[in-house]
């Protein structure tokens, strides 16, 4: 019997997404080493593959874009991305990525936090299903 995620909760990591400039073969070291679950998502434009990790962490790996070096992006669950912009602006943080919707999916904006790394915010759409 497979086991039920556990409900997804604000201030969560959501997501993670690893960016690399060989996706078949960093999929393949986290197989081996790790044992995730890999899926291929359906994409026309990027090689782009889901996971899913002990402790039902998920994510994905796509490959990197020709100025980006290779990285991983953490994204936080929020109830309300306008306000978690705002609140990140008034506390020092900076948007480095602004709002991108993704249909049927949700919306996210990534910033950098200050003296450390970028992260996402990620809302999802009212409609969303899982």
């Amino acid at each position: 019997m497979a086991k039920e995620k556990p409900a997804r909760k604000f201030g969560m990591i959501a997501h993670t997404e690893i960016a690399s400039t060989d996706p078949v073969a960093t999929k393949e070291f986290l197989e081996k080493v790790f044992r995730w679950d890999f899926k291929k998502i359906p994409s026309p434009a990027v090689e782009r593959f889901s996971f899913s990790a002990s402790g039902n962490a998920d994510g994905s790996i796509r490959r990197t874009r020709p100025e980006e070096s290779p990285a991983s992006i953490n994204y936080v669950l929020v109830e309300d991305l306008s306000s978690a912009e705002r609140e990140i602006k008034k506390t020092g943080g900076k948007i480095v990525l602004p709002r991108v919707d993704v249909p049927r999916m949700g919306s996210f904006f990534w910033f950098k936090v200050p003296g450390g790394p970028i992260l996402a915010c990620w809302q999802d759409a009212p409609d969303r299903k899982g």
